[in-house]
């Protein structure tokens, strides 16, 4: 994982010394934007239900004039609109295989690359904000790109369940799925940084990173909740979705923790797409009384 390998390259460079991890060294970035996706490619990782599945290249500019850009998934027999926030570093040229998993679900998707990284465009400065306001931007386009007749869930894997609460917290969801959350920052470089090194560095998070707390988000959030999180996942263990389970006010959570995986690895698993399937039964097993 991207965060986990920055911050011990940081640490081993600066090792005597008074580290801030800012969110330029915690969120990832490319050099240089990608030049375009290669649907051929992505289309080629699709083995589930590939005459089922259509994908195309999506993009929206933000009100600052940003760029990004993304795919988009139509299943034929959607049941959902799942709009997908991925990890830290994740990126649709080399992680599109994730896409074949969804297609066994019956869902559309929206994925857009983060703003620096893949094929979405880079501004010098990079801020918590930034990111949060293109959350907002992405959810409302895809409001406005998918069917209107659909219940709409939000999936954010590892950084991205940052970003998925906090839209919970700002826009009506009807459903939500945190994939390896994370409970606090401070709390995953804690988890991050190993212990030896607090010998030689002293290790603080930026006020700007430790400000976000997914625990105080997820206690506004009341509807359909569904954590995936592996068993053995050593960067956002367990306990960080138990905690985030235990601080949520919805009367419909489930957590399920996937034996064997390690993170980022839950939608490979069928235990995770059993229960993802019937999370979104769930969602609309009622709609029609």
């Amino acid at each position: 994982m991207k965060i986990c390998t920055t911050l011990l390259i940081i640490i081993f460079m600066l090792s005597g010394c008074a580290v801030n991890i800012t969110a330029d060294s915690f969120i990832y970035q490319d050099d240089k934007v990608e030049p375009s996706l290669d649907l051929i490619q992505i289309n080629n990782k699709i083995t589930h239900d590939a005459t089922l599945i259509d994908i195309s290249k999506i993009s929206l500019t933000t009100p600052e004039g940003l760029l990004l850009n993304g795919v988009k998934l139509l299943h034929k027999n959607a049941q959902v609109n799942v709009i997908f926030f991925a990890g830290n570093g994740m990126k649709i040229s080399q992680s599109a295989g994730i896409l074949d998993q969804f297609a066994l679900l019956p869902a559309n998707v929206i994925w857009f690359d983060y703003r620096g990284t893949g094929v979405s465009e880079k501004r010098s400065n990079l801020s918590v904000k930034d990111l949060q306001n293109d959350a907002l931007n992405i959810f409302d386009f895809s409001k406005e790109n998918l069917p209107d007749n659909l219940p709409t869930a939000v999936h954010g894997l590892s950084m991205g369940s940052l970003l998925a609460s906090y839209i919970a917290s700002e826009r009506a969801i009807d459903g939500l799925i945190l994939d390896g959350a994370i409970s606090t920052v401070p709390e995953l470089i804690d988890n991050l940084v190993p212990a030896w090194s607090t010998v030689f560095s002293t290790v603080t998070v930026s006020p700007e990173l430790a400000a976000i707390d997914n625990i105080k988000l997820i206690r506004k959030y009341t509807n359909p909740l569904l954590f995936l999180i592996g068993k053995n996942d050593s960067t956002t263990p367990v306990e960080f979705s138990q905690a985030l389970y235990d601080a949520s006010n919805s009367k419909d959570k489930t957590l399920t923790i996937i034996a064997d995986t390690e993170h980022s690895q839950t939608m490979k698993r069928q235990q995770a797409i059993k229960a993802y399937a019937t999370f979104i039964k769930g969602l609309t097993c009622c709609e029609d009384g």
